[in-house]
């Protein structure tokens, strides 16, 4: 462990942008206390004073959590030795391991695994522990959207109904709830490995760079046990549809990934609106420049089904789902576009929107984000696939803040399906920054999890 900490310092020293990354700390530094001093003077924010993490329980040490904090770094730096001779399934299974102790180290099962469902009332548990006719209940959903606890109101009754699934197959038991999350999360992880071989990289690459993926603090934290990590893995599934279609043309598999992508995302969230913009913008740059017209085919039988679907769920169940996104939608702003009637906290909260994400990516990682000679990238090249994918991604997340959503935050949640694209903009780093980047996150999320607690 000494030699490995030794290791990491060298690394961090030589190969990061140290003084990027301490730009990066004063910058939040003085966001947060603006963000303080416009709460103490009495402007109405919808904002979190830990700036920019929204969901926030402060500082907190968690004894308990210590050994596991242990464990995860002794089997990270493990990993991170031999990771160049792992296959997709193996690297998956270390990032699963990863995963469960990474949370662990918030103290205890209980905390870890059980409370994120649980906890202080709410979500999306407590309303599937009530329904008794789960095709009933979904007749009146749009009748009862407003009395549902507060995450259900803002998203489809599917999101409630899986929990309740699951917790029928399980006879009601937190454990299997929590496996089959923690199960459905992970296997994002496997998903960006192939995601990154059909772009053309090295086994022994995308092995290094999806170990980087499972330790990034936001797919850590937040991807064990909550909705959204299931939420991602279906949009990960989406972005390999979208791939395999750019490399291979229209076919049975990429068509398969596209559509099961893009309706599962849309029956757990009203956000699947982003894989439509993405696919759009990547589309129109293979029409222009490539005349293919494969991905917009593709795209175009994923929303045709998705509305065959709304259709069907009207017909048998009664259930409206555009309904239920305009009072979704409704609900989170009540009054309209937050920019014209309160611009001020429009725009705090759209720093905090992408602040949060940009501090749960890793500062390691995002500071390299920064310099054009470790990326390597040229963002005006729309010919290299990769680097239009990632601009896709950015460009449609960015749409969505501007229109207003996630209105108080909690994106490195809610978002986490947009931490796949980050890695294609570090797909060419240099090996030993790539380490260094690694081991960096690999550090912060130790730390996050063992040094302060987050609810959602």
């Amino acid at each position: 462990m000494l030699d490995s900490w030794k290791t990491t310092t060298k690394d961090f020293l030589q190969h990061l942008p140290v003084r990027t990354m301490r730009k990066l700390v004063a910058v939040w530094v003085g966001l947060a206390l603006l963000v303080n001093l416009l709460i103490e003077a009495d402007f109405k924010l919808e904002i979190a004073r830990y700036f920019p993490i929204s969901e926030f329980h402060g500082p907190t040490f968690h004894f308990a959590g210590l050994p596991f904090a242990i464990l995860f770094l002794i089997v990270f730096f493990f990993a991170r030795k031999e990771v160049s001779y792992c296959n997709g399934l193996q690297v998956w299974l270390i990032g699963l391991v990863l995963l469960v102790l990474g949370n662990l180290a918030q103290g205890s099962v209980d905390a870890a695994f059980y409370l994120p469902f649980q906890g202080y009332g709410g979500q999306y548990y407590h309303d599937a522990i009530r329904i008794t006719d789960w095709q009933q209940w979904l007749r009146d959903f749009n009748a009862n959207q407003l009395q549902l606890q507060n995450h259900s109101q803002t998203h489809p009754p599917f999101a409630v109904l899986l929990h309740y699934f699951i917790l029928e197959i399980g006879n009601r038991s937190l454990f299997i709830l929590a496996s089959a999350f923690i199960f459905l999360s992970s296997l994002s992880i496997i998903l960006v490995w192939r995601i990154l071989r059909w772009l053309g990289l090295s086994p022994q690459r995308s092995s290094q760079l999806t170990l980087l993926f499972a330790v990034l603090p936001a797919v850590n934290i937040y991807s064990a046990v909550s909705i959204e990590g299931v939420i991602a893995t279906f949009c990960t599934l989406f972005l390999l549809g979208v791939i395999k279609t750019i490399k291979e043309g229209m076919n049975l598999v990429a068509m398969l990934f596209v559509v099961a992508g893009f309706l599962l995302t849309n029956l757990l969230t009203f956000g699947g609106i982003f894989l439509a913009m993405m696919a759009f913008l990547i589309g129109w740059q293979q029409l222009r420049l490539k005349h293919q017209k494969d991905l917009f085919i593709v795209l175009s039988i994923a929303v045709f089904c998705g509305l065959l679907l709304c259709i069907v769920m009207w017909r048998s169940f009664g259930y409206d789902h555009l309904a239920a996104f305009f009072t979704a939608a409704k609900h989170e702003n009540p009054e309209g576009f937050r920019g014209l009637h309160m611009p001020l906290d429009y725009l705090m909260t759209r720093l905090e929107c992408v602040s949060e994400i940009a501090l749960f990516l890793s500062l390691g990682a995002l500071a390299l984000l920064f310099h054009r000679e470790h990326l390597q990238l040229r963002l005006g090249d729309w010919r290299d696939d990769t680097t239009v994918i990632f601009l896709a991604g950015m460009i449609s997340l960015l749409a969505m803040f501007l229109s207003g959503v996630f209105k108080t935050g909690e994106t490195a949640r809610i978002c986490l399906f947009i931490y796949p694209y980050f890695l294609l903009a570090l797909h060419k780093l240099e090996e030993h920054t790539l380490r260094a980047a690694t081991i960096f996150a690999g550090w912060q999320t130790a730390m996050m999890q063992t040094c302060a607690g987050y609810f959602w």
